[in-house]
């Protein structure tokens, strides 16, 4: 495994699937589109909708990109890429936030993101990586690191269950 191929795998995908959790610390899973720059990902997400309030709230979130059901060769060894991140928000006055809008309009309707990045309750997050893991077939598991690179194989000792009877 190469951290190309994940770069690769990761290219496929318009949106991504977060764990967030909420004010009492429950958790939540949403979608979200995004755009990248560099390692980092970029959500234009409403406060409005549970998760934007999770992200003002608590800045832990973990992130999921999973294979597409109709490509599933097995489903217990379906490929996928998880990522533990950290939430900041960017401010309309930060200069990362028009060059990430700019990407957004790029990548997607530029109106509506025009519209949605005026719109009060719409706020811009960056997701940073800290770790992560991508799993691409039985016995093909590795950690990430906060750059997304491969790090070292998972490894573990596969126990057969024991029944009473």
């Amino acid at each position: 495994m190469t951290t190309m191929e994940v770069e690769s795998f990761l290219e496929t995908f318009q949106t991504l699937v977060m764990a967030s959790l909420t004010p009492e610390g429950n958790p939540h899973a949403s979608t979200a589109p995004y755009v990248r720059a560099g390692n980092d990902f970029y959500i234009l997400i409403s406060t409005v909708a549970q998760h934007g309030r999770n992200l003002l709230v608590h800045s832990n979130v973990s992130l999921l990109f999973v294979e597409d059901e109709f490509r599933w060769v097995q489903p217990f060894a379906r490929k996928r890429v998880t990522i533990e991140a950290v939430a900041s928000q960017i401010t309309r006055d930060e200069e990362t936030y028009g060059i990430v809008i700019e990407r957004f309009r790029a990548h997607f309707d530029p109106e509506l993101i025009t519209s949605l990045s005026q719109m009060g309750d719409f706020h811009l997050f960056k997701l940073s990586p800290q770790s992560g893991s991508v799993v691409m077939g039985f016995g093909k598991a590795y950690r990430l690191n906060e750059n997304l690179q491969v790090q070292t194989q998972i490894m573990g000792q596969h126990q057969k269950g024991h029944g009473n009877g």
